[in-house]
């Protein structure tokens, strides 16, 4: 294991952040089986930095975080959609049966969402929102892709770009370049598409039961690895499996780069009968809970929750789903 040295002094110069941009229409939309070229140095050559400071990558954009957040006087509310795989079942390997989701149903769902209205935004741009204290147009929502599985880009960012959509992807930093995970080309291909690449830790361990100096490690050196390969530095992340405590909020929050944390919530099925609440369809067996609620303010910003998609979720209670957050 690396030596672990601690988190970094706060940012002495920062660029501020200009949010995510819709997809350029001249990027062309990559084919299930195709790579971007030209390849790119390996993510495991750079070396390891563990330090949220971004003197520590010069090369890196910087992110504005503020000495003093905006009051918790505004609460939005967009919905963050939570995936892991955009994959056919066939090449999921041994992966949860309920983390992959065809490229078709995914298709599906994005369908009806932007037959509804519904755009998307960023977990960067979400932030900007909640630090201006700003509300974001209508029918606005995130998507997320956790993990950093090579289908995000194969299979997930043709289907984004068709309907002018851009996502938040949440990257295990050890396993960029590791076969059947992101590639350095891919991620940086995924930014020049706009979208965000999120720190998802450095090994995905549970964060909790880490002691102090490895739990910096997992958060600051999976920031500085992503700046390393994308030029950017991320500003938002996911914690693995959704754990969390105070002391890894804390940990979070001192790697002054990120201003946005989110958990892992599902997005539930219950029957109207049962609740009169609109959710994805339920698989047999599955026992129903309340969805979350889908709130977000400057004070909470570390433990954002989010909603599952499941590959059972209908895409019309999807946006039934959704449409409970719709305003304007």
């Amino acid at each position: 294991m690396p030596s672990v040295t601690g988190a970094a002094a706060a940012t002495t110069s920062a660029i501020a952040p200009t949010g995510s941009p819709s997809p350029s229409p001249a990027l062309a939309v990559p084919s299930e089986s195709e790579s971007p070229a030209p390849s790119l140095r390996p993510a495991s050559s750079y070396p390891l930095v563990n330090s949220c400071n971004p003197a520590s990558v010069p090369s890196a954009i910087a992110v504005t975080t503020p000495a003093s957040g905006a009051d918790s006087s505004i609460a939005l509310h967009v919905p963050i959609l939570m995936y892991h795989r955009i994959v056919p079942i066939a090449l999921a390997g041994d992966s949860l049966r309920g983390l992959v989701v065809p490229p078709e149903t995914f298709a599906a769902q994005l369908d009806a969402l932007a037959g509804a209205g519904w755009r998307t935004i960023t977990m960067a741009t979400l932030a900007n929102d909640l630090q201006a204290r700003r509300r974001p147009p209508a029918r606005t929502f995130v998507i997320t892709i956790d993990d950093g599985w090579d289908d995000g880009y194969t299979y997930a960012l043709p289907i984004l770009q068709k309907h002018g959509f851009v996502a938040t992807y949440f990257v295990i930093a050890g396993r960029i370049d590791l076969p059947s995970f992101l590639s350095s080309a891919h991620l940086q291909a995924l930014v020049a598409a706009g979208d965000e690449i999120g720190d998802h830790t450095m090994d995905h361990v549970s964060l909790p039961s880490q002691k102090p100096p490895q739990l910096t490690y997992e958060i600051d050196a999976a920031a500085a690895r992503i700046a390393q390969v994308t030029g950017r530095w991320p500003e938002s992340l996911a914690y693995p499996s959704g754990g969390v405590d105070n002391e890894v909020v804390a940990a979070v929050a001192a790697c002054q780069e990120l201003r946005v944390a989110v958990i892992e919530e599902r997005l539930v099925t219950e029957k109207p009968e049962t609740t009169g609440k609109p959710g994805a369809s339920q698989s047999p067996g599955t026992v129903a809970t309340a969805a979350p609620e889908v709130s977000e303010t400057w004070t909470d910003r570390f433990v954002v929750p989010r909603l599952r998609v499941s590959p059972t979720t209908m895409p019309a209670n999807l946006v039934a789903e959704l449409d409970r957050y719709a305003t304007g």
